[in-house]
């Protein structure tokens, strides 16, 4: 199994285009994003879409799946106080973080998710890959608005990432500061163990 679909509901797209134009107010009145080489309003606006869809599919299959996971938590915070902290956890104690790639950026640059790595004079850096348990779950997916579909990729340890350093430069140059990669030839040289079953050893799907 390499993928898992996930249909989106008109609802669903409501919903994520009011967070992302309410996360775009607030990015109009601060500096953050630029501060990390993020200037273009429309773009930033887009990818608030795109991750909202993404965490809404995402708690939609752990659900099917029989996870008592957290809801996507849409309110709005103060982007100085932005947190790393889990999108999603679960009633075991396992933490869900959730990376989405637009269609648009896969149709650019392949199927990859680029992570916050080492904040160069660039912004936070990304605890994540320091201070990760083997509770902690990246859970991975590319987002098509138009098509109202989520292509799930897997749901994979923090750990097995990083102690198979699967995380590249990326394909920008001026991402390679403060950036890494993780492409989908990495991904799919884990196991289907270790995409798919190291959290729940039967997924019937």
């Amino acid at each position: 199994m390499k993928n898992v679909t996930v249909e989106l509901k008109p609802g669903d797209l409501r919903q994520a285009k009011d967070f992302a134009g309410a996360r775009r107010d607030q990015i109009d009145t601060n500096n953050y994003y630029s501060k990390r080489g993020q200037k273009n309003t429309d773009k930033i606006e887009y990818d608030c879409y795109v991750g909202a869809l993404g965490e809404i599919a995402i708690y939609r299959f752990l659900k099917r799946l029989g996870i008592k996971a957290t809801a996507p938590d849409f309110n709005i915070y103060d982007a100085k106080n932005k947190s790393f902290a889990a999108d999603m956890t679960d009633n075991k104690g396992n933490n869900f973080h959730c990376k989405s790639q637009s269609d648009k950026s896969q149709e650019l640059y392949g199927t990859a998710w680029i992570f916050q790595y080492d904040g160069i004079g660039m912004g936070h850096k990304d605890p994540l890959f320091k201070n990760y348990t083997n509770k902690d779950y990246l859970v991975l997916c590319s987002v098509n608005p138009d098509a109202m579909e989520v292509d799930i990729y897997g749901v994979i340890q923090v750990e097995n990432v990083v102690k198979k350093d699967l995380l590249t430069l990326p394909d920008v140059d001026w991402l390679k500061t403060s950036k890494r990669k993780l492409g989908i030839e990495e991904v799919y040289s884990l196991s289907w163990y270790e995409r798919w079953g190291r959290l729940k050893k039967s997924i019937m799907l």
